[in-house]
């Protein structure tokens, strides 16, 4: 069911200058970061694989691969104006902005206002401050590692970089037209070994007037994953 939210909470001016529809694309970060004395703009990411704006196909599959996650707003937002126009983008840029916000709450709930509809944000943030809490019974801050390829909770949830997140289209849920959200839903599941089961299923949609595609429902991208063997 779709989550009903009327607008973004900001607005994206700056559109994509690649599109990721080619099979393969090469992505470099070229946005200095604002308070890192680490300098990302070298950080890479790419696309493999495509999924249609408009035409459901159910055999659909992609993945997105990084070098690094960003560790400033200003990083999260070089990568949004690269893959944010592709709706396998938005899914791993939601991943990303969970490990923001992980590491600095102020940057992370920015990016994600920037990756989610309205509603959706609020939620986000919600589950967030109880999966990045103290409680070490429910916390699992690593949450967003726990959607990577090669991640397990026997490893830890730890992979070496590059990173990949793998992507298909739902098989059981074709687009759909949403007046509300002023656009078409697409449906996604995400590939992760954290939960019992694999696929984590992510709502995107790009709506009316925006340059990017945005989250607008997630709630398995958000539920407690298995607690991580080796921490």
């Amino acid at each position: 069911m779709v989550v009903a939210a009327l607008l973004i909470t900001r607005t994206a001016t700056t559109a994509c200058t690649q599109q990721t529809s080619k099979s393969q694309q090469d992505i470099s970060t070229e946005q200095k970061s604002d308070s890192s004395t680490h300098d990302r703009s070298n950080n890479k990411a790419s696309i493999e694989g495509s999924i249609s704006h408009n035409s459901w196909e159910g055999e659909a599959a992609t993945s997105v691969k990084f070098d690094a996650f960003p560790t400033t707003v200003n990083e999260w937002k070089a990568m949004q104006q690269k893959l944010g126009c592709e709706p396998q983008g938005a899914v791993a840029l939601q991943v990303m902005a969970f490990e923001l916000y992980r590491n600095n709450r102020t940057a992370g709930e920015e990016a994600l206002k920037l990756n989610n509809t309205t509603t959706n944000y609020n939620s986000t943030v919600e589950r967030l401050k109880e999966i990045m809490g103290k409680d070490q019974y429910y916390a699992r801050p690593y949450i967003a590692w726990a959607m990577l390829e090669g991640a397990t909770p026997e490893n830890g949830y730890k992979v070496d970089p590059p990173f990949t997140i793998n992507i298909k289209v739902d098989p059981n849920k074709k687009y759909q037209d949403s007046q509300m959200l002023h656009g078409t839903v697409i449906y996604l599941l995400i590939d992760s070994k954290g939960w019992d089961t694999n696929w984590r299923s992510v709502e995107v949609v790009k709506p009316e007037g925006s340059d990017y595609y945005v989250v607008s429902n997630c709630p398995a991208m958000y539920t407690q994953c298995k607690e991580a063997k080796n921490k």
